[in-house]
């Protein structure tokens, strides 16, 4: 899992396509049809890198001059599927008010606030109910797990050296942390995720790093999960993915999207005098973030992003 702060907006697509069809910037293949993609530049690569290693022709949008050159850039690099989460969970929303107007606030609320921005808070609210949060949690994991494994697989097989350090530590720093965390932890159990619930002794003790005068009631060690540089991965997939045939169009800025039968994609050149071009593919997949919300919200598709 990647623990990152608010994405920027970015905005990439990835398309598959066959081979007859003339396009740029999308993913595309023999054997599938035409489809396309708004992505993070992460999320782009790698799936440019698995469509390609599919037999698939294929061809990535990015408004970027290189890939993970947004939030990808510089985030926490965080792989710990074990304690993958969504952030709408039991206590969350107390949790939530009581730092809103902290100097050091990990949320803020837009003043005034967006259109829609209510609507969205009591979906968020809701779904902090535990059996929402359990049953989100456990598709979470299953997805993540597997994502490490493929992760490790390629690293194994393509012999990818980027920075990375096993192991992964929950820092709890208080009786009401320590609380809050419990019914986390049994779904952890529950799952089968090796863990160790530490003293902050012990914590310290695995990372000399900490700060000796910062409060720390315990800790959860997770010593099968890792960290990595995020930028070098995508960087040196990208290189196999076009190694297997993946072309990348940097700077180009998709506009709109088109659905039917054989969806169509605006875009144009970074800049303002450039002109759109439109082309046509046979599907579209959009991961773009943030930026996914608008390109969306023409074909009456409302992600509840915000």
């Amino acid at each position: 899992g990647l623990r990152m702060c608010q994405p920027a907006p970015a905005r990439a697509i990835s398309m598959v396509r066959p081979s007859r069809v003339s396009a740029t910037s999308v993913i595309s293949s023999n054997r599938a049809p035409t489809s396309a993609r708004s992505t993070k530049s992460f999320v782009g690569v790698t799936s440019a890198f698995e469509l390609a290693s599919d037999g698939h022709e294929v061809t990535v949008f990015e408004r970027r001059s290189s890939v993970a050159e947004e939030t990808s850039f510089a985030n926490a690099g965080v792989i710990a599927p074990g304690y993958v989460t969504p952030w709408s969970a039991p206590g969350m929303p107390s949790k939530v008010l009581r730092h809103l107007w902290s100097r050091h606030a990990p949320v803020r609320l837009a003043r005034p606030m967006a259109s829609g921005q209510l609507g969205w808070l009591w979906q968020w609210w809701r779904a902090c109910k535990a059996s929402t949060y359990s049953s989100n949690r456990a598709a979470m994991h299953s997805l993540a797990q597997y994502s490490h494994q493929r992760l490790r697989s390629i690293s194994h097989d393509l012999r990818l050296d980027y920075e990375q350090a096993a192991g992964y530590l929950i820092l709890l720093r208080s009786g009401q942390e320590l609380k809050l965390a419990r019914a986390g932890l049994k779904l952890l159990a529950e799952l089968g995720v090796n863990f160790h619930l530490i003293d902050g002794a012990k914590a310290r003790a695995i990372e000399p790093g900490l700060n000796p005068d910062t409060p720390l009631q315990a800790a959860v060690h997770l010593p099968d999960d890792e960290v990595g540089n995020c930028r070098q991965f995508a960087h040196l997939l990208r290189t196999e993915a076009q190694r297997l045939g993946a072309n990348f169009k940097f700077l180009r800025d998709v506009q709109a999207l088109s659905p039917g039968l054989q969806p169509k994609v605006r875009h144009r050149a970074m800049g303002q005098s450039a002109e759109s071009v439109t082309d046509t593919f046979d599907a579209v997949v959009v991961c773009a973030a943030m930026g996914a919300r608008s390109l969306l919200a023409s074909l009456g598709c409302r992600l509840p992003l915000m």
